[in-house]
């Protein structure tokens, strides 16, 4: 269990980034293509895409930062005009995919922010950034939920925008005193459209009837991969899905395999193929949440922080701005989080009479 709520605050960042920068180098590789190259996925391995590198993450972890961002602007809850102010102002184009390159276009030329996510590319993006709407309304998994609906619709529609509220409510759910991995599986079931649940009842199905990540991995690709996009490009062999409906699912299933073990959740989720680094990155936030930032490797969040510095500094010019500067603040928005609650309820004490 975290140790308080910094550490786990601290190792949901953490743990989120490293899973992605473990993920990374073979996104979009097929489970057997990594088992007969790597075996499973343990250290850092070379990025094409960033001239070699090893521990740079993706637009996974550079947009749930700008998320991060804009709730510690806020001093607290925010909502998708919060963010678009974050998102014109701040993002980095060339750090974030085709979809977050269209949002850009949209709000900027003046769509509202409630309503930029239709008619976007049916992807995972709103879900993997989703975490930090679970941080600020840590152990409230239904407020959670209705903040996460709200922001997924910046920049995606449909049931992909349903799993990202479903995944904001599950982190917030990781954050209660009593948690553990079983009632965060649990929240995945009690916050969740019925195309959300159908999805966690059949891959949840698989993982029970499973006594390893292996076996599960096996049965998952032979009865539940997503086919339903990009349809011009369909190849049997190397077709490749970032929809929600494929790749959320698989990380309470490995939460219950893994026992909610960060590191081996992180692990097991680099090395399930297809998109790997969100499958690591969404399993190492729940993870990293209930376990804290001291259950992680300290040379792997060195590691991948230091290989981002660039990043921070872009974002906020301080050479010093890490993921335990940003856990700071979000906590002390937590704080602020309190104390407007705590006025909610004197309000109510005056409306109602005691």
């Amino acid at each position: 269990m975290a140790k308080d709520i910094l550490d786990a605050v601290y190792g949901c960042l953490a743990g989120g980034a490293v899973g992605d920068a473990l993920g990374a180098p073979v996104e979009g590789w097929m489970f057997g293509e990594i088992r007969e190259k790597y075996g499973k996925i343990t250290a850092f391995h070379p990025m094409g895409w960033a001239n070699g590198a090893k521990g740079k993450f993706t637009d996974d972890t550079t947009l749930r930062h700008y998320l991060c961002y804009a709730i510690v602007r806020k001093g607290g809850r925010v909502t998708p005009d919060d963010f678009a102010r974050v998102w014109t102002e701040k993002l980095n184009n060339n750090r974030l995919w085709e979809n977050e390159k269209i949002t850009t276009i949209k709000l900027k030329q003046g769509m509202n922010p409630w309503d930029a996510g239709k008619g976007t590319i049916p992807a995972g993006s709103a879900s993997m950034a989703i975490a930090p709407i679970g941080i600020i309304n840590a152990g409230n998994p239904s407020q959670a939920y209705q903040d996460g609906w709200n922001i997924a619709f910046v920049n995606q529609d449909g049931d992909n925008r349903d799993f990202a509220a479903t995944f904001a409510a599950a982190t917030a759910a990781a954050f209660l005193p009593d948690a553990t991995w079983e009632s965060v599986v649990q929240a995945f079931f009690d916050y969740g459209s019925s195309i959300v649940k159908r999805a966690m009842t059949l891959t949840m199905d698989l993982a029970v009837a499973s006594s390893s990540v292996d076996e599960f991995a096996e049965k998952f690709y032979a009865k539940l991969l997503d086919w339903t996009w990009p349809l011009p490009q369909w190849n049997k062999e190397k077709y490749f899905s970032g929809n929600s409906i494929e790749f959320v699912p698989v990380v309470p299933a490995l939460l219950h395999l893994c026992k909610g073990d960060v590191e081996q959740c992180m692990i097991e989720g680099a090395s399930f193929g297809r998109d790997c680094d969100t499958i690591a990155s969404l399993a190492g936030n729940l993870a990293g949440a209930l376990q804290g930032a001291g259950a992680i490797r300290p040379d792997w969040i060195e590691f991948v922080t230091r290989a981002n510095e660039d990043f921070f500094v872009e974002l906020e010019g301080d050479a010093r701005a890490d993921f335990l500067s940003m856990a700071k603040r979000l906590v002390e928005a937590l704080k602020k989080e309190r104390n407007a609650t705590a006025g909610r309820m004197e309000q109510l004490d005056s409306i109602l009479g005691s």
